[in-house]
């Protein structure tokens, strides 16, 4: 479904929200991927003209992985702000206070739902690197990129599932590498119709196991340099 016609689908009182998200939602590391929304659905009874829908599945790439959280307003109410649902990580708890823009929800801003999953995000990271200390190995690798002066805030970590055979869970770092791009001569890089964002070079490196014994690392460069 495009944007476009999923904004069609909206209740006119939140599309502001959900088009500055679709339209100008890049989070994170990977900025070449947009945030999408699927699943439309209504709280609303079969009477009510549409469009109404108010709930959402927001997916946003996150370490290689996209993260599906369920975003739920009430059309009838626009004023208020929504409630969220985070997939299959249910032992993730944001800190309410550290939620800005969601405790000083501001409906007149249209940018003030995509504020807040930003906050969201970073509340996210701060939990995956928290799983790190299940590992030491893994905590020892974390901290020494955190240290270094090229990563820091430019880093997403996923700790993935635990294996129900050995306890052990496996973990993504992935990390935009410090590269110039300035000086590309200009007819090496191919057009593209549309905008092909922010030019950039992640390097994503899989932990299979918590010592880190097996390690797979891969390169992902943006479509515009790829090409």
């Amino acid at each position: 479904m495009s944007p476009e016609v999923a904004l069609n689908r909206i209740s006119p009182a939140l599309r502001p929200f959900i088009s500055s998200v679709v339209r100008n939602g890049k989070i994170g590391l990977d900025a070449t991927n947009n945030l999408k929304i699927t699943d439309l659905k209504s709280g609303c009874t079969s009477l009510t003209p549409g469009p109404c829908c108010d709930r959402f599945k927001l997916h946003i790439p996150y370490a290689g992985e996209t993260l599906k959280w369920d975003i739920i307003f009430n059309c009838h109410y626009p004023d208020l702000p929504p409630d969220f649902i985070f997939g299959e990580d249910v032992d993730f708890l944001p800190e309410p206070t550290m939620l800005h823009h969601l405790n000083d929800w501001n409906s007149q801003n249209p940018d003030c739902l995509l504020l807040v999953i930003k906050e969201l995000v970073q509340q996210y990271h701060k939990y995956q690197c928290d799983r790190l200390h299940e590992s030491s190995r893994l905590m020892f690798e974390y901290t020494a990129l955190q240290e270094g002066p090229e990563f820091g805030d430019n880093m997403e970590i996923y700790a993935g599932r635990k294996n129900n055979w050995t306890g052990e869970f496996s973990a993504r770092f992935l990390l935009k590498l410090p590269v110039d791009f300035s000086n590309i001569p200009t007819y090496l890089l191919k057009d593209t119709v549309i905008d092909p964002g922010e030019d950039v070079a992640l390097l994503s490196v899989s932990f299979e196991d918590t010592e880190a014994t097996q390690v797979f690392p891969k390169l992902y460069l943006s479509p515009r340099i790829e090409q």
